[in-house]
């Protein structure tokens, strides 16, 4: 293959390759001067950010450069998105069109974090010693079974069946519970098959918190030579999840929930009869109970909104008139003391002793995995028993989860600048929306883009002759008892209008829910995030034309389905920041 520049105008430049491959396509400047940017910062192992409009062909123009640069270097290139949808769209939809444009391309592989790939032996112990707890999970629990013989990539996301979320976090690899070497079926094992593919790939397509995570020296990815961050107006806070601190009460108590649960079937009911497990199962209902307090504790004694009637909503994002004190935000201003590190430190020791001398390789391993997370989950709460971090603030938020300690810090600028981007020779971040007010001086100020080129690229589209906007002129406030319903016939004038063809957007699942449940699509197809699978749910989405889909969360960013299936777009709340989200 040759050079990124020479790929370029092979592509993108007069009787190009892209004209030839796709009928109809048109000539998109912004997109060549994309390519011609990025393949440039390639080639000077340089420093790049391009904000390019909707419709530029990002994607394409940063592929293209990459894959000659990773083919004729010989050097791996990470391509970071926000999400696994967005992962999914680039390997099945954009990588293809590359190989068909540049012959030869280099080996392209998709990672995910381990807890999207399904682990047999944590399955299997469910199935075994029927840890579930409902039927729901025993079903779904049954047809993972059948599909885990089949699948060759075990990514959950692919699996026919949606998954309970208890469930699916059970059921995922898990490093704290792996055997590794000693498991039965290591040999088969989908996540160290995924692992060797990776370390093949020259182009490997991740996304962001997978990317902090799983990079430099003790990581799970291979190293990098230049990284491609997309969506790349979210990386700050990707960045500042994992440099913080997270700490929420319903993963500690589903944690507890899986040694001991409430109702259900757990660990140690397996293994009644077996050494201390008596003691375990009494501190594992102690943890709970001093959890529940001492997260009740920091709630009422913290400076915030008052209790509400309405309970926890479901979004961490909505907006202040909706939130009440369920996803309020409060400021903790000294240290947390005390907290429950001293018994989760000493239930997670004993759990690992007892896991030691089990003869059940399956439980024992399970019943580690529990308590090395319990040990690391004490390990965070002392960081909060402590006097203040430089450059940190802790805080703790209310949602549906129950309550969560955060540490976090006020700017990932100087780590990303002396850490992260030093350890690659080329660094692209692309957006829609990088510039303040025609300016890059806060983006590069909040992600330290320092020596960085920047490139501001306008869309191609002319909104003005192609695009209709409808604004409402009157609709009750989100907190008004009739907003619902108002909301679900005016959606279904509009789709009767456009002939469905419709995705219809919102900031929290319980609205979605109801709106779904009260709106007449005319006999349309009406698709609801949640009933089925993500790939098949956008598969359905675009094969099924005159279908309307009810979508929320993974659905407001970067997901693109050409043709006539998504002609309407419904947004019935725009996501913007609360203004006490300390990020």
């Amino acid at each position: 293959m040759t050079d990124p520049v020479a790929a370029v105008r092979k592509v993108f430049g007069p009787g190009r390759r892209l004209e030839r491959e796709l009928a109809g396509c048109e000539l998109r400047p912004q997109q060549q001067a994309m390519a011609e940017a990025v393949a440039a910062a390639f080639t000077n192992k340089g420093r790049l950010a391009v904000e390019a409009g909707t419709g530029v062909g990002k994607s394409l123009a940063y592929l293209v450069p990459a894959a000659a640069w990773a083919d004729r270097e010989r050097g791996r290139v990470a391509i970071s998105t926000y999400t696994r949808i967005l992962q999914d769209q680039l390997v099945s939809r954009d990588t293809k069109l590359l190989t068909r444009l540049l012959p030869g391309v280099p080996r392209i592989e998709v990672a995910y974090g381990q807890e999207n790939y399904l682990c047999r032996l944590r399955l299997h112990t469910r199935v075994t010693h029927g840890l579930f707890d409902s039927r729901e999970q025993a079903r779904a629990a049954d047809a993972l079974l059948e599909w885990s013989a089949a699948t060759e990539t075990g990514i959950l996301l692919d699996a026919p069946v949606n998954l309970p979320p208890k469930l699916g976090r059970r059921v995922g690899r898990d490093s704290a519970a792996c055997p590794r070497q000693r498991c039965p079926y290591f040999g088969e094992c989908c996540w160290y098959k995924a692992r060797r593919s990776w370390d093949a790939a020259a182009i490997l397509v991740v996304n962001h918190a997978l990317f902090f995570a799983g990079s430099g020296e003790n990581g799970i990815l291979p190293e990098f030579a230049a990284v491609v961050f997309d969506e790349a107006h979210r990386l700050e806070d990707a960045a500042v999840r994992h440099f913080g601190v997270q700490l929420n009460q319903g993963w500690l108590i589903g944690i507890l929930d899986g040694l001991s649960p409430v109702s259900g079937r757990g660990l140690l009911q397996s293994l009644r009869g077996t050494g201390p497990v008596e003691t375990l199962a009494s501190e594992t209902v102690a943890c709970r109970a001093e959890l529940a307090a001492f997260f009740d504790r920091l709630v009422t004694e913290t400076p915030g909104p008052a209790p509400s009637r309405r309970g926890p909503t479901r979004s961490r994002r909505r907006p202040a008139e909706d939130r009440g004190p369920w996803n309020a935000r409060r400021r903790l201003n000294g240290p947390v003391t005390p907290t429950p590190a001293v018994g989760l430190e000493r239930l997670g020791t004993a759990l690992s002793e007892t896991s030691a001398d089990l003869a059940d390789e399956e439980l024992a391993a399970e019943l580690g995995g529990a308590g090395r997370w319990l040990r690391e989950a004490a390990a965070g709460l002392r960081r909060f028993e402590e006097p203040g971090e430089e450059n940190s603030v802790r805080w703790l938020e209310t949602g549906p989860a129950g309550t969560t300690l955060n540490l976090t810090p006020l700017s990932v600028a100087e780590p990303l600048a002396g850490e992260v981007y030093p350890r690659l020779g080329t660094v692209v971040l692309t957006s829609a929306t990088l510039a303040v007010a025609d300016s890059f001086s806060f983006t590069a100020g909040r992600l330290g883009l320092q020596g960085f080129r920047f490139l501001r690229l306008d869309s191609p589209f002319d909104h003005r002759a192609n695009s209709l906007l409808y604004v409402p002129g009157r609709m009750p406030l989100p907190s008004e008892p009739d907003y619902v319903a108002e909301a679900a016939r005016l959606v279904g004038d509009i789709v009767a209008a456009s002939r469905g063809r419709a995705l219809v957007l919102f900031t929290s699942y319980e609205m979605m829910r109801r709106v779904h449940g009260l709106c007449d699509t005319g006999g349309h197809t009406a698709l609801l995030q949640g009933e089925m699978p993500l790939p098949r749910l956008i598969e359905e989405f675009r094969t099924d034309v005159h279908s309307v889909l009810f979508a929320t969360q993974s659905f407001w960013q970067g997901v693109d389905v050409p043709g006539q299936s998504l002609s309407c777009l419904i947004i019935c709340r725009l996501p913007f920041e609360v203004p006490d989200d300390p990020r």
